[in-house]
């Protein structure tokens, strides 16, 4: 018994005694049923893909601050020595420390290996704008 493609045909409008299944309707019912997989996959895939984004954002509670907003830092690098970690301030009104270590420690971790960074500084409030410091790490 030869196989027959025209069973794939699940469009059928009447009952399936009272119709013939045709090859069009086969080729239509295979291209919809891929066409569904296909978009169930994709969205399964966007679904359980995660992203990781990194932003920090910084607000002023004290509307008494003088335009200032107080920051409190404490970053741990496990693979990075202590010797190799410093902080940069630059924000938007003009100031831009290198170096920053007033109110900053280094405590070593991992017998040296890694460095656990903690500083506390004040940032310019951007006027007009949600306030946003920019902090980077340079070794």
């Amino acid at each position: 018994m030869p196989f027959d493609f025209r069973r794939f045909d699940i469009y059928r409008k009447v009952p399936k005694d009272l119709t013939q299944p045709t090859y069009t309707g086969a080729i239509i019912s295979i291209c919809c049923c891929l066409f569904i997989l296909f978009l169930f996959l994709s969205e399964l895939t966007g679904f359980i893909t995660t992203e990781v984004v990194n932003e920090l954002y910084v607000d002023d509670p004290d509307k008494d601050s003088g335009g200032k907003i107080d920051v409190s830092l404490n970053i741990s690098l496990p693979n990075l020595h202590c010797e190799l970690v410093g902080l940069d301030i630059q924000d938007e009104m003009g100031r831009h420390e290198v170096g920053h270590i007033d109110n900053s420690m280094k405590i070593p971790l991992n017998n040296g290996v890694g460095c656990r960074f903690e500083g506390q500084f004040s940032i310019n409030k951007e006027v007009g704008q949600q306030p946003e410091g920019r902090f980077h790490m340079f070794p």
